[in-house]
């Protein structure tokens, strides 16, 4: 294999027994899907090469970050138990240092441009993009086979800048389909500076001479940092987000110019999907297997005209896989809430130590909390500030001692058991405002306005629910029994008989 950062670290994934090599021929449409989906659910840990995808002679790799905060902790050099915090420090020192600067180089030392297609070449039916779920895509007249490419997205917000993110994209020709770009993003922003008109507002007050295509880029074939800094809602809209991923891995991203579109990309990707977004110009998109473990209903997105599809000789598609919980996606945005919410708490609570959003649970709609408690009503404080510092997504919210490990189940069962009370420990608040996404939200069924760019909507839904706290810390003053716990010195040499023991018996 040619030597790229996207390489190698597959190459390092094979050395240490962490990729998982599937050879059998397979269905890009639901198999892939399905066996992914089965990798989570089981614990497996590994990124996953197909390598003999039906009907293409272009393998897929999948995982890339997984379904376990292990290949998140790497990317930040930080122990697994402590990957939410060390992230927001590293993430701080990354900033403010400015990063690492990208350095630009020619199509001769761009992987990415070893094959170009534009025009009438460009055919997106050459991939093997896959139907994660086997309802993806469907109830809509546009519906073709459900094909959703999800792979990080980039964009030129300013210059210089460059904003990675991620949406859905609907494959329903050889060059077009459309793309949810979701709400709270740059790209969101980006589009509506570009078409110089709130998204959102009547057809009315769209000034159709002054605005000008949205350009971007589907980026594939890159490494970690890359699938991690997409997700990043704590970097600003028209950040340097190379120089911040240069930052992370020590190492200057190489960057190239697209063929078509005024967006720089990684030059040593495997695939880059060149292509503009008209003003104005909808289509019904199929509905799509969501964060929260439904199908979505489909909505009314911005259609995306493919100008350029560049790649690299015997290239491999990487898919980022969404479906119903566990999976990479979930992962990914609640580890980021995760900082997100330990990054607010902590301003006005210092003694908190650690924060889990359950990617299982609608990745965002139950938060576990630990702290170091000093003060009584601690707890209730850091529960209305997590839902606030989420807008809302926040439905349930756990908060335990420091000594529990909130990511462990049956700690986390242990403290609820052992700890809290309800006539005491039980924070509910109804009406407040949820995520219209919610099915058990309170408001206009199936009128999620606002959840995309624009769906053609007029009502807003009245979108409320009830949000509920849990205090499973000990209350200050309480003198309780003698908690059982191992001891840190005879653990560390039981670590050591473990894994020589499991290797022998695994032969």
């Amino acid at each position: 294999m040619t030597e790229t950062s996207f390489r190698n670290f597959i190459q390092k994934l094979d050395d240490e027994g962490k990729l998982l090599r599937v050879s059998a021929e397979i269905d890009t449409l639901d198999e892939i899907g399905a066996f992914i989906a089965r990798s989570d659910y089981e614990g497996s840990g590994k990124s996953i090469l197909f390598e003999n995808p039906k009907g293409y002679d272009i393998p897929v790799f999948a995982n890339t970050i997984g379904a376990s905060y292990s290949r998140i902790a790497d990317v930040f050099n930080m122990p697994v138990k402590r990957a939410v915090p060390g992230a927001v420090r590293r993430m701080k020192e990354v900033m403010q240092n400015g990063g690492l600067p990208p350095v630009r180089v020619d199509n001769e030392e761009a992987p990415c441009k070893q094959v170009i297609m534009t025009g009438d070449d460009v055919d997106l039916s050459i991939l093997p993009i896959l139907r994660m779920n086997p309802e993806d895509g469907t109830k809509t007249s546009t519906f073709l086979e459900g094909r959703f490419m999800c792979a990080p997205a980039c964009s030129k917000p300013a210059e210089g800048a460059q904003n990675l993110s991620y949406h859905r994209f609907e494959i329903t020709e050889k060059n077009q389909g459309s793309v949810w770009i979701f709400r709270q993003t740059g790209d969101a922003k980006t589009m509506e500076e570009c078409w110089n008109a709130k998204i959102d507002d009547p057809s009315s007050t769209w000034d159709r001479e002054s605005a000008e295509p949205f350009p971007m880029a589907f980026v594939m074939g890159v490494g970690p940092e890359f699938i991690l800094a997409g997700a990043n809602s704590a970097l600003p809209h028209k950040n340097a987000d190379f120089a911040f991923v240069g930052g992370l891995r020590d190492e200057a991203v190489k960057m190239v110019k697209c063929e078509t579109i005024d967006v720089d990309v990684p030059a040593d990707a495997e695939i880059i999907i060149e292509g503009i977004f008209k003003p104005f110009n909808w289509v019904k998109q199929g509905r799509f297997a969501s964060f929260n473990g439904f199908y979505d209903e489909s909505r009314r997105r911005p259609v995306f005209d493919v100008t350029a599809i560049t790649m690299r000789k015997k290239p491999i598609y990487q898919h980022v896989h969404i479906g119903r919980p566990l999976n990479e996606t979930n992962n990914i945005a609640a580890f980021f809430r995760s900082v997100k919410v330990y990054q607010d708490l902590s301003q006005v609570l210092p003694n908190i130590t650690d924060v889990f959003v359950d990617p299982a649970a609608g990745c965002g709609f139950t938060v576990h909390i630990a702290m170091d408690k000093r003060r009584v009503g601690e707890p209730k404080m850091a529960m209305m500030r997590a839902y606030t510092a989420l807008g809302g997504f926040a439905k349930h919210i756990y908060v335990y001692d420091s000594d529990i490990d909130i990511h462990n189940p049956h700690e986390r069962d242990w403290a609820l058991a052992h700890r809290f009370m309800a006539d005491r420990d039980l924070l509910i608040i109804p009406n407040v405002i949820g995520m219209a996404i919610d099915p058990l939200a309170q408001g206009i069924m199936g009128k999620t306005a606002k959840l995309g760019v624009y769906d053609g909507t007029p009502e807003m839904p009245i979108n409320t629910r009830t949000f509920m706290g849990l205090d499973c810390t000990i209350p200050l003053g309480l003198k309780v029994m003698e908690r059982v716990l191992p001891k840190p010195e005879v653990e560390a040499r039981i670590d050591e008989i473990w894994q020589t023991t499991m290797s022998e018996a695994r032969g």
